[in-house]
C-alpha cells in the first residue's frame, strides 16, 4: 500500500471516530484526542525526532557537567557514552565487559565526591530511552487520564518533561546541581517541557484538541462523538486498531 493510499485510508477510518482531524493544524502542532478515560497524542515524524534529539543534547551535556566533578572519568565516560549511543534497553543488556567496568568506574569516582548509587552514569539511561522511542517510531501515545495527570503533576514539579521528569526525582545534591546546569546549557529545553505539558493538560482534562509546540498553545475542539457503529464491541476495537494501525503505518512512510 503507497503512502498517499495508507495516509487516505486512515483519513477516511478517522473521520467519524475524531471529528478534530478535519481541521488541518499548524507544522508545528501535535493532536490530542480524549476518548472516555483514555487520551492519545499523535505528532509529526519531526517533532517526535526533535523531542529525542533534545534528550540526546540534554544527556551529553548532563555527562560534561557531571565529569566537572569527576575529571579523571573523563576516559571511561567516554566508552561508557560511545557505546551506549545507539543501545536499546534490549542491547544494553548484553554489555561488554569492558563496558561495565569503566561504567562502575564512573559510577564510583561519582559516589566519591556525593553522588549516589548510579547517578553518574543517568545520562546514559537518557541515550537509552531516546534509543527506544527512535526504535518505536511515531506510534500514537495513548495514555490514561489517571496517567496524564500523574505526568503533569510531575513535570511540573521537576521543571522537566514527562521523558526526563522522573529521572530527576530525589537527586543527590551534586546530582541535581550538574543537572540544572546542563538544563540551561540545552537549547530549547523549558519549551519542551511547556509543550509537553500543554498536551498532558488537554488528556488530564479529557479534552481534545491541538497544541503548537513552537509556543505551547493549546486549541481544545469539541470532544468527538463516537457513533454506535464505533462504540460497538468487537466491531468498535477492531476500527480503533485498525486506525492505529494505520497511523503507525503512515509514519513510518513518511519518514
Amino acid at each position: 500500500m503507497s503512502a498517499r493510499t495508507t495516509l487516505a485510508a486512515a483519513l477516511i477510518l478517522t473521520a467519524p471516530l475524531a471529528a478534530p482531524l478535519a481541521d488541518v493544524p499548524s507544522a508545528s502542532a501535535s493532536e490530542v484526542i480524549s476518548a472516555g478515560s483514555r487520551c492519545t497524542v499523535l505528532r509529526t515524524a519531526t517533532e517526535q525526532e526533535d523531542v529525542l534529539a533534545l534528550s540526546g543534547v540534554f544527556a551529553a551535556n548532563w555527562s560534561a557537567e557531571i565529569l566537572r566533578d569527576i575529571p579523571a572519568a573523563a576516559e571511561e565516560m567516554a566508552v561508557a557514552r560511545s557505546w551506549h549511543a545507539d543501545k536499546t534497553s534490549e542491547a544494553s543488556a548484553e554489555m561488554p565487559v569492558h563496558v561495565r567496568e569503566a561504567v562502575d568506574w564512573v559510577n564510583a569516582a561519582g559516589q566519591r565526591v556525593g553522588y549516589r548509587g548510579d547517578e553518574a552514569t543517568a545520562p546514559l539511561r537518557v541515550l537509552v530511552e531516546r534509543n527506544d522511542l527512535r526504535r518505536a517510531g511515531t506510534a500514537p501515545l495513548t495514555m490514561s487520564v489517571d496517567r496524564a495527570a500523574a505526568d503533569l503533576e510531575t513535570s511540573l514539579r521537576t521543571g522537566a518533561p514527562p521523558m526526563l521528569a522522573d529521572l530527576r526525582e530525589q537527586l543527590s545534591v551534586p546530582a541535581e546541581e550538574s543537572w540544572q546546569r546542563a538544563w540551561e546549557r540545552t537549547p530549547g529545553a523549558s519549551a519542551e517541557t511547556a509543550a509537553a505539558g500543554a498536551e498532558l493538560r488537554l488528556c488530564a482534562e479529557q479534552a481534545s484538541g491541538t497544541v503548537d509546540r513552537a509556543n505551547a498553545t493549546a486549541q481544545p475542539s469539541p470532544s468527538p462523538e463516537l457513533p454506535p457503529l464505533v462504540l460497538g464491541l468487537p466491531l468498535g476495537q477492531i476500527h480503533l486498531t485498525t486506525v492505529l494501525e494505520l497511523f503507525r503505518e503512515v509514519g513510518v512512510l513518511s519518514r
